[in-house]
């Protein structure tokens, strides 16, 4: 089975990891510099040889463990659904120009409000554990991938619709072979932001509402001053984030091959 670094070349799999460890080297040297010179503050900032010392620690203790399935759980089973959700609705959205104008005022005014605000109210009303979680990540995953979606199919080229039916193609063909794959990179889009807020919703989840998570064990080092372990959680957070987004990069790459050329 093919991973994604055998399907670049090998100039631009050496540039790209070039690149990163430039990238990461850099950091480092600069978090170094920051905590030795500048921040000396323990409580603030330490320096990446603790905060390495602090994941140790939390893999050895189990910890780590623990935190990262209720989490992965949680985003594992939401995340997907708020896709597939979120493209049915962008589909609908987008076949009628009613639903549009019907629907599309709802959304937007869903969308502008800060769900992130009302967790403690669906933590009120589905208490604490999976139940909240799962629901406060599908809300805030779901409206890129909507929006996305009904993007992506209003903006198919209208000279390919019309050579589609120049052929009689029905709706069903001209829809899966034409308007599809055109709105294929939006959606591809809308899920790699929907995944970034997906990790910020199910943090924010597990702040008021979960004894396990990463986000639990942000709030609970951030609440013992424990910068080092706190920001462990933070890095693998952002990995998590940074190998989401390359995974949904290289799946537009493979599903929609003529944008990159």
């Amino acid at each position: 089975m093919k991973t994604i670094l055998d399907y670049l070349s090998g100039e631009t799999r050496t540039a790209a990891l070039s690149r990163a460890v430039f990238s990461l080297v850099s950091v480092l040297i600069i978090w170094q510099i920051l905590t030795a010179t500048i921040v000396m503050n323990r409580m603030l900032l330490v320096p990446p040889a603790e905060v390495l010392d602090a994941f140790i620690g939390e893999i050895r203790s189990g910890e780590m463990r623990r935190n990262a399935w209720a989490t992965c759980l949680a985003v594992g089973v939401s995340f997907p659904l708020s896709v597939i959700v979120g493209v049915l609705i962008g589909m609908f959205l987008a076949s009628s120009r009613a639903l549009s104008l019907i629907g599309g005022p709802m959304l937007s005014a869903l969308n502008s409000v800060p769900i992130i605000a009302l967790a403690p109210l669906f933590i009120a009303w589905l208490g604490l554990g999976f139940s909240s979680k799962f629901v406060l990540v599908m809300l805030v995953a779901v409206f890129p991938v909507v929006v996305t979606t009904e993007a992506g199919l209003r903006a198919t080229d209208k000279n390919l619709l019309e050579t589609a039916r120049s052929f009689n193609a029905t709706h069903i063909q001209t829809f899966t072979t034409v308007s599809l794959p055109y709105a294929l990179p939006y959606i591809v889009s809308g899920i790699r932001v929907a995944w970034a807020r997906a990790l910020v919703g199910i943090v924010v989840a597990e702040f008021f509402g979960s004894f396990a998570g990463f986000g639990y064990a942000v709030m609970a080092a951030g609440q013992t001053f424990d910068t080092a372990t706190l920001l462990a959680y933070v890095i693998v957070l952002g990995a998590m984030g940074l190998i989401g987004s390359m995974i949904f990069q290289w799946l537009e790459e493979r599903l929609a091959p003529w944008r990159k050329e």
